[in-house]
């Protein structure tokens, strides 16, 4: 018998778990602080189906049934227009797996 897959809601729930023990260490100061200060009236996490350029950071092939992509930033009105983190997370709770890629400021 199939494991059911984790909920959308669920998967979100556990991407902001991660996000929040892992942004200090991988986010810019100041895309920190501004996430921080803005996060109540902008901050935002959506689920879309996983970007195909996954496969190159993963180096396996994305099953997009099981896999999700997740967004978290700051969002203008319904648009996130600043990404901090996109993250590539299973749905399968017996099959735990994230692959995260942080925004980084250009030098």
């Amino acid at each position: 018998m199939e494991t059911p897959l984790l909920s959308i809601d669920e998967t979100l729930d556990t991407a902001f778990d991660i996000f929040y023990e892992m942004a200090e260490d991988n986010l810019e100061y100041e895309d920190m602080l501004a996430y921080q200060e803005r996060f109540d009236e902008e901050g935002a996490g959506v689920a879309v189906e996983a970007e195909s350029d996954w496969e190159g950071h993963v180096a396996f092939e994305v099953d997009r049934e099981v896999f999700v992509e997740i967004r978290i930033g700051l969002a203008s009105g319904d648009i996130l227009d600043d990404v901090l983190v996109r993250m590539l997370i299973s749905r399968d709770p017996e099959q735990k797996f994230c692959h995260m890629l942080w925004k980084r400021t250009a030098d």
